[in-house]
């Protein structure tokens, strides 16, 4: 396999930030005519699809077969998949929480309900275990609901005996939609931390748990995660972070990101009367609803989508999730990866993972192979360790925060002068935070006690152009950074998973949940003895 070498690009004297970029080894440049060939390939195909777009559009809409099926199926949805009551009636795992008006602002001051999904183990074995088990929540990601998980949640509590919470936030999935007499606004970070705070309290006073949680965060799941510790800390116990998005990458990219995604949403809301949207998302999930598992249908997985408002929640939450980094950002304060030098970039994104991972559970791909192979977004030809010399050096500098306690540090002389933050070293802060959030909590002193596991995708075939190598950079460097900081920590690279796929990875999920669980029991029996 050819590994492509690396430069770095020194900082300027004005203090850039860093900015390592892959040099084109020989061999790449001897495909340079390939690549055209290909490159125009694709434009061919592009304006092919396009054509075929256009006429599939104008005979579903003038013949008015489109609009007769979605109207149809839309009215079916209501009455049955999407139905409360009758979801309830055949999940009594799950119920609606009446959720004050002051928790999420975004309502507008009206109270309003969250769907919430709680499992737990019911013969009195599995019981027995769940006692030292401790519980679970999966905050969602963008553009998801708690259906998207369900088997992951499912086979916790079969398997291992775990009590598992799922909900969905205000306007996503099954809860209620923002009020139509309200304003819209996204929700910031800390309505979103707020709420999960709210979700996670009442099912602490119907458990009655002696543990922390364990936060599982999918793509946008782990910066809500993330977030939610800022303003909420020590309620923790473990944070496993699937491939959660980091903020300079939202930040390099973040005009285009927001734009792209709302454009996408607002159009996909005008064409939702044509059965175009409902089409689309048949043909996207069709590969991957074996994976969702059987307790929801594929009607409900599929309309859960179709609705308005999946489109208004979604084309909202882009902003809230440049919130939540901007908030994850001002909590890590001078270690956040956008304040390194390119010298402390270069050696937090070259540290070797502690397994490399070939395992697609989507085609089949069992059981899980540890590699050495590389994805062509790593750095130099080799991993350096914790064990050289200049990563030792760097690491006893990096990790002296750590050993802070929250109460010694200066909440508002973060690296974004909180509350206001000025012009960030790689683009604007977008998402922003409350204006009365002058409260958070550093994330270094609370991440030195968490039981941390990080599954990061590598594999950006297709991605080049969006994510740049900048952006694949601090992804890397981000995932040491988490696991630098922690006491136990560890990183898992997936060199031929894309973002979109690794959550599939049920098996893979599930096994490192259990692990992390072993793992708080064995710090708790530490801490009495």
């Amino acid at each position: 396999m050819t590994t492509a070498n690396y430069s770095t690009t020194p900082a300027t004297a004005g203090g850039s930030k860093a900015s390592l970029q892959p040099i084109k080894s020989t061999e790449e440049n001897h495909f340079g005519v390939l690549l055209l060939i290909v490159g125009t390939v694709k434009i061919i195909f592009g304006l092919l699809f396009g054509i075929v777009f256009l006429v599939i559009f104008l005979l579903v809409t003038i013949t008015g077969i489109g609009p007769l099926i979605e109207y149809c199926q839309s009215k079916r949805d209501e009455k049955e998949a999407l139905n409360h009551d009758v979801i309830l009636q055949a999940h009594p795992e799950m119920f609606l929480l009446d959720v004050p008006g002051d928790i999420n602002k975004a309502s507008g001051g009206m109270a309003y309900r969250v769907m919430v999904r709680l499992t737990k183990p019911t013969s009195d074995d599995d019981t027995n275990n769940a006692n030292n088990l401790p519980p679970v929540i999966f905050p969602g990601g963008l553009a998801s609901n708690l259906m998207t998980m369900s088997r992951h949640q499912d086979e916790l509590t079969k398997q291992h005996g775990f009590t598992v919470v799922n909900f969905d936030r205000l306007g996503v999935g099954l809860s209620d939609p923002y009020p139509s007499s309200f304003n819209q606004q996204p929700p910031s970070a800390a309505d979103v931390a707020r709420e999960m705070n709210f979700v996670m309290s009442h099912c602490e006073s119907v458990l009655q748990t002696k543990y922390k949680w364990i936060c599982v965060g999918g793509s946008m799941g782990a910066n809500v995660a993330t977030a939610f510790m800022t303003l909420y800390p020590n309620r923790i116990g473990g944070f496993f972070n699937l491939d959660g998005l980091p903020h300079a990458f939202l930040q390099i990219q973040c005009k285009k990101f927001l734009k792209d995604g709302q454009m996408i949403m607002n159009m996909m809301r005008r064409l939702r009367w044509t059965g175009l949207p409902r089409l689309a998302f048949r043909l996207a999930l069709q590969s991957t609803l074996p994976v969702m598992g059987d307790a929801f249908t594929t009607r409900q997985l599929i309309g859960v989508m179709c609705r308005d408002q999946f489109f208004v929640a979604t084309g909202l939450e882009y902003t809230t999730l440049m919130s939540c980094c901007d908030l994850e950002c001002a909590a890590w304060g001078k270690q956040a990866t956008t304040e390194c030098n390119d010298e402390s970039l270069r050696l937090l994104a070259s540290l070797a993972p502690d397994e490399s991972v070939i395992i697609n559970e989507g085609k089949g791909i069992i059981p899980r192979i540890v590699t050495t192979e590389r994805s062509k977004s790593e750095l130099g030809a080799t991993y350096l360790t914790r064990a050289d010399d200049e990563f030792m050096a760097f690491e006893e500098t990096f990790r002296l925060l750590a050993l802070n306690n929250p109460d010694d540090v200066d909440k508002t002389k973060t690296h974004c002068n909180w509350p206001t933050p000025p012009k960030h070293p790689v683009g604007n802060f977008v998402g922003g935070v409350e204006s009365d959030t002058t409260i958070i909590y550093p994330l270094a002193p609370q991440f030195k006690t968490l039981v941390v596991r990080i599954l990061c995708a590598r594999d950006y075939t297709g991605l080049e152009r969006d994510y740049t190598q900048e952006a694949r950079n601090h992804a890397a460097a981000r995932c040491t950074l988490q696991t630098l900081m922690s006491d136990d920590g560890k990183v898992y690279y997936y060199p031929r998973l894309s973002h979109l796929n690794l959550w599939q990875q049920v098996t893979e999920v599930v096994a490192i949940t259990f692990e992390m669980s072993t793992a708080i029991q064995e710090q708790e029996c530490k801490r009495h003895f």
